[in-house]
């Protein structure tokens, strides 16, 4: 049986059909990066023991080329069906993911390395095919849909669960890439770091889900004025243990109490592996203080100002325009899947 058969008997047989609530009557993907309440072992006095009297150190140096990464993703269209009785949920998503290389002596910054991959994948265990979009009006250009590994789990979620783990791991590729190979170099990750992430990667998290700080120390963080850091902290998760310190962005003529807003908004976490020598991750923090604030967002521009990055907004709004319209995508999906007719 040739491929372009194997395909279409394999669309025939299972009789997958959208779910027209899958995309549009609740959010796309509701995954959290962290859990409502850490169950870590946290080691607050790394750093010091007295939080009251930190101060924020200046940096020694700054580095002259930052890397920022970031991804996206969608859900094109979801299914639902299966073969015979048995129901199955699946899902069509496109991921992107890119880096911004900043170089500040210049200055200058350019996206780079910008990948847009479609994929393809199921649960309960059920094993997807490589599927071909055609294009209609006698273009060439087709959607190219890769499978990926199927899950266990088979209830709707499983849906962003997918499309979410291809993307992280495309990001986790590219963050390989991007090992700085000198000190003049500060790779910055949009997220959590992976279980596997290289040593000198810094984690950037802009929600804050997750109690690391016991209200003694947490209660510094209320003290943060725009440009501050706290102490570092460990965070000694098995198999990923990380420093980490919590940054108020923003600048003095942008900051919550002038917009009115919560008193921990601007609050960001970052982390660094645990691996590298404290000293160095010091260091790093405090040049955070400079660079952290001087790349935010402004209000104006972005609703997730001053959290979200400068660098991060113009990488989603590229990545978002390469994955292309999600309405026409949809219909096409949609048009593919009519042509196998079969009971709805």
């Amino acid at each position: 049986m040739s491929d372009e058969n194997y395909v279409s008997s394999f669309w025939r047989s299972h009789n997958f059909r959208l779910e027209p609530w899958g995309n549009d009557y609740e959010p796309p993907i509701q995954i959290s990066e962290e859990l409502s309440l850490s169950e870590s072992d946290v080691n607050p006095t790394v750093e010091t023991k007295n939080w009251d009297s930190f101060e924020s150190p200046k940096p020694r140096s700054l580095p002259n080329h930052l890397i920022f990464i970031d991804g996206r993703r969608r859900l094109d269209a979801a299914l639902v069906g299966g073969d015979g009785n048995t129901i199955t949920y699946g899902i069509f998503g496109t991921i992107s993911v890119g880096a911004v290389v900043i170089n500040r002596s210049v200055p200058q910054a350019s996206c780079s390395q910008i990948t847009i991959r479609r994929v393809l994948g199921f649960g309960g265990e059920q094993e997807a095919v490589l599927t071909r979009i055609p294009c209609p009006l006698g273009s060439k250009a087709e959607l190219v849909y890769e499978p990926v590994k199927p899950s266990q789990d088979n209830t709707p979620n499983v849906r962003g669960l997918i499309v979410q783990n291809a993307m992280l791991a495309a990001e986790e590729q590219l963050v390989t890439k991007q090992i700085a190979k000198d000190g003049d170099t500060l790779v910055i990750r949009d997220g959590r770091l992976s279980y596997n992430s290289p040593d000198f990667i810094l984690g950037y998290v802009k929600t804050m889900h997750k109690n690391y700080l016991t209200e003694k120390y947490a209660a510094f963080l209320w003290e943060l004025a725009p440009g501050e850091r706290s102490p570092i902290f460990l965070i000694a998760e098995k198999n990923r243990p990380r420093y980490s310190w919590y940054l108020k962005s923003g600048t003095s003529q942008i900051n919550s109490e002038l917009l009115g807003y919560h008193g921990l908004h601007g609050i960001v976490r970052l982390e660094l592996s645990s691996e590298i020598p404290l000293e160095t991750a010091k260091e790093i923090a405090n040049q955070t203080c400079y660079l952290i604030p001087y790349y935010a967002s402004h209000p104006s521009r972005d609703p997730r100002a001053p959290q979200n990055l400068a660098p991060v907004s113009a990488l989603e709004r590229e990545l978002g325009r390469r994955m292309g319209d999600a309405i026409l995508i949809k219909r096409r999906l949609q048009c593919f899947l009519a042509s196998f007719g079969g009971n709805e």
